[in-house]
């Protein structure tokens, strides 16, 4: 008998995965949701992804062996605002034409499950995020029946509990057959709003050790930035509140005068930019700290390979937001072999073990943060060691393999549980 199959033995299980997004093509950076997918295909089972349509988008796409639909929740498609770009949490923010779309995307998400679920026959419904694709899954569920795992990112929880609107949040999520949360600190909040469900902790996202490895060269970064052999610090994600990038640039002036010559590189963009570039000109670090823009997927390996530290300075922000899960740049940084120092809140605990693989500091400190990377600078011991940890930690606990087999046996056990024998399944021919 195949690994994984049904308990029935009838074959292998078929899962369709309920996403806000999904990328058009595999350069795409946030591309994690494909390659996670991906997996589950090439382990031989059946997957479909239901995701929110995008302008230009194909509604109808098949990647690596994932079938990819998409849906439209507002005409004309140009005009569709909740999904993509800086995500639905910010997007809804800035936007009052998100905001007005967030009732129809919810709804179109309904109907395209239906059918999703008429043609497909799942037998297993995978919500990415309890609002609003666990909503629509747990509506949908009332009447067809299928097992339904939902996953909490911890943005949603937060932002349910900032906003005094637990229901949103906690309803899907105690509608599910499995829940997971992607660390301690979005599991503690989730129960805050009123989740009773039991909820198992695990990491989403996965990383690609063969991609993301010791033997990547970072020379031509240095070359190309004009660094040399100076000391290299690299951060890496959306220029939101909550990454702290604005404290790390503060910290910049006292590294600097312990080790002169010491340069930042912040990759990525988003609505912080100005306010980080302000705060560049302001301390006069314009040559020390490169705003780097978006980075092309195929040269990230080479821009953690070029660097001496890797740093995730995440705060709880003014809306009570911060790092739900560990970070997936966290796991590309360590599978790399880079130390990594980062923020004590939010997911990042999970991950990052306290000079085990990784320092961790006091949020929004620049001097305990500029501390930290100094210690790490001076002593080669201490960065050998993080770095061996932290290789170790991402083969064991973190690669795209461990955790898609997390989650296979997770589904395992809600087939078993909702359809012993062939029993109201859903699914595969009886």
């Amino acid at each position: 008998m195949p690994w994984h199959r049904l308990s029935d033995g009838s074959g292998f299980v078929r899962i369709l995965f309920l996403s806000s997004t999904f990328p058009v093509a595999e350069e795409n950076r946030h591309d994690w949701i494909g390659e996670f997918t991906k997996m589950f295909a090439k382990k031989g089972h059946d997957v479909m992804v239901l995701a929110a349509h995008g302008n230009g988008f194909p509604k109808e796409q098949l990647m690596n062996g994932v079938a990819i639909r998409r849906f439209q929740y507002f005409w004309p498609s140009s005009l569709q605002r909740v999904a993509y770009g800086n995500g639905i949490a910010e997007n809804t923010r800035k936007s009052l034409l998100a905001r007005v779309q967030l009732l129809p995307y919810v709804v179109s998400n309904i109907f395209a499950l239906r059918k999703a679920v008429r043609e497909f026959k799942p037998d297993v419904v995978q919500a990415l995020w309890s609002f609003p694709q666990g909503m629509a899954g747990a509506i949908v569920k009332k009447s067809a029946r299928f097992p339904l795992a939902v996953h909490l990112f911890g943005a949603e929880v937060y932002l349910a509990e900032n906003y005094k609107l637990p229901f949103l949040a906690a309803w899907p999520a105690n509608q599910a057959d499995f829940v997971t949360a992607n660390s301690l600190a979005t599991k503690e909040a989730a129960i805050r709003i009123g989740v009773k469900k039991p909820m198992e902790i695990m990491f989403y996202g996965g990383i690609d050790s063969e991609k993301f490895s010791p033997k990547n060269n970072g020379a031509g970064v240095r070359k190309k930035h004009g660094i040399g052999r100076a000391k290299l610090i690299f951060c890496l994600g959306r220029l939101v509140e909550r990454k702290g990038y604005v404290f790390l640039v503060r910290a910049m002036p006292i590294i600097i005068e312990k080790f002169p010559g010491t340069r930042l590189i912040i990759g990525s963009t988003g609505p912080e930019e100005e306010n980080i570039r302000n705060e560049i000109k302001r301390l006069g670090l314009e040559k020390s700290v490169i705003m780097a823009g978006r980075i092309a997927n195929e040269a990230l390996p080479e821009y953690y390979a070029a660097c001496d530290v890797f740093c995730l300075p995440a705060i709880v922000d003014s809306r009570g937001e911060t790092e739900g899960g560990q970070g997936v740049v966290i796991g590309e940084a360590m599978a790399t072999g880079k130390p990594v120092i980062a923020s004590n809140v939010g997911g990042i605990p999970d991950a990052v073990k306290h000079n085990v693989n990784g320092l961790l500091v006091e949020q929004k400190s620049p001097e305990r943060l500029a501390a930290a990377i100094c210690r790490v600078f001076s002593d080669k011991g201490l960065a050998k060691r993080l770095s061996a940890a932290g290789r170790e930690f991402v083969a064991e606990e973190i690669s795209y393999e461990a955790i898609v087999n997390n989650f296979l046996g997770a589904y395992d056990r809600m087939v078993q549980c909702k359809a012993p024998g062939a029993q109201g399944r859903t699914g595969a021919s009886k």
